[in-house]
């Protein structure tokens, strides 16, 4: 299959693709999702949802092992205190240390539980420190200070928990925030399959600055899907109101009929200015796919998307002039590419591109290729993402925003539509 042609202001800048990619250097999919979940990641995947999890942090998964290291600090008490009584040194020391155990049981264990420890290390110790002769006149000096430790685990394990029942709750409402924010992505549009990710770098927070919308068909739309993905300056609330202002800007205006992307565009490009102030900005990329073969985009600041053609061929759908973040007064104009049955669009947010491992190496989606092949979206998704983790060795620094989008229609081929301009250049539905 030939190179599609663009039209328009539209150009393709070619990204070399690798030579080759050695087959044993490709991660395993099922290591990659354990992976994310042993990292803490939050996923929200197409069609998905947001899971909340109703235990929270202050009831973590894992209470065979707790259990454990509860039964391990009992046997440790009991046995620091045995040395502690045949010794024939000074007790202070031993008695002192059977106070590390309640200490240790409070970063980790619930409040009963260290305080049984608690109880139990300062009954052996008040036995260790009477039985051992000589020096009366310090016996009250140790026992307040195994007291006191004790006592000290216990307030910090009552202090720990209800931190985390609090830090649950707020988590609960981040990840209704964030269902509320980052709608389902269908998985299919006309003439299209669709595949989304989003992975905030942030797990406490569930909730990151990027952007992602998608308005499929929308009668409005002439049934060509358009979809939105973009990213904030900053973090935090900030971000995220930013990001949920021009998402909800970005539904309003495609359901107004006739309005173009450009105009879209703009109309985002508004209501962003007025949130952001004089130094917020959000940079964004929106696009339109007419069925009949064209796709349009919007470029306001923010990286290319990918096209990998069916003949393998990875380029970027690269326009001839950029046009500044939303919020910025960006001068905006269209690009349009042609996008032939097979061909697959890769659309990301920077935290991809700048992600690095542990030498400061960025990683490299031209490596990937392999990946992007698969036959099913999901699990080209799911394999790209998880070969980001084990690039950065499961350790985000910024949000990822991904959507992978495949034609599966070619352009028209008959005489009277193959000169045609594209529907949403000429206004013809």
């Amino acid at each position: 299959m030939g190179e599609p042609a663009e039209l328009g202001t539209g150009s393709d800048t070619g990204l070399a693709p690798p030579a080759g990619a050695a087959a044993g250097q490709r991660p395993r999919l099922r290591r990659h999702v354990r992976g994310w979940r042993r990292a803490g990641l939050r996923m929200a995947s197409a069609g998905s949802g947001i899971p909340l999890d109703a235990s929270g942090p202050a009831q973590p998964p894992g209470s065979r092992a707790k259990h454990v290291f509860a039964v391990l600090l009992l046997l440790a008490i009991t046995a620091v205190a045995a040395a502690a009584h045949y010794s024939t040194g000074k007790v202070l020391i031993p008695a002192t240390w059977l106070a590390v155990g309640p200490l240790l049981a409070s970063l980790l264990l619930s409040p009963l539980a260290t305080a049984v420890l608690a109880g139990w290390a300062v009954l052996l110790g008040l036995g260790v420190i009477m039985d051992q002769p000589g020096h009366p006149e310090g016996l009250a000096s140790r026992v307040s200070v195994l007291v006191l430790l004790a006592a000290f685990a216990v307030v910090n394990a009552v202090l720990r928990a209800a931190a985390q029942r609090r830090l649950s709750q707020v988590r609960a409402v981040a990840r209704v925030a964030q269902s509320a924010l980052l709608r389902d992505v269908p998985a299919s549009v006309a003439a299209g399959r669709l595949a989304s990710r989003y992975i905030s770098a942030a797990a406490e927070a569930r909730v990151g600055g990027d952007l992602l919308e998608v308005v499929s068909d929308g009668g409005a739309a002439g049934g060509h899907p358009r979809w939105l993905i973009g990213d904030t300056r900053g973090k935090g609330l900030p971000a995220v109101r930013l990001a949920s202002i021009a998402m909800t800007s970005f539904r309003d205006a495609c359901a107004q009929p006739g309005l173009p992307l450009p105009e879209i565009a703009r109309a985002v490009d508004q209501s962003v200015a007025r949130a952001a102030g004089d130094e917020g900005f959000v940079t964004a990329l929106f696009a339109e796919f007419d069925p009949h073969g064209w796709l349009q985009l919007v470029i306001c600041g923010h990286p290319p998307p990918l096209r990998l053609a069916a003949d393998g061929n990875l380029r970027a759908l690269t326009p001839t002039a950029y046009a500044t973040p939303l919020g910025l007064h960006p001068d905006i104009r269209p690009a349009t590419f042609s996008v032939g049955a097979g061909d697959r669009l890769v659309f990301y947010t920077d935290g991809l591109l700048e992600a690095r491992d542990r030498a400061g190496r960025y990683f490299r989606l031209e490596d990937c290729l392999d990946a992007l092949r698969q036959a099913d979206l999901e699990a080209a998704a799911d394999e790209l993402l998880g070969r980001l983790l084990a690039h950065t060795g499961r350790r985000l620094e910024d949000d990822v925003a991904l959507l992978l989008f495949e034609a599966t229609s070619p352009p028209a081929l008959a005489s009277a539509q193959q000169d045609a301009e594209p529907s949403f250049v000429t206004g013809v539905p």
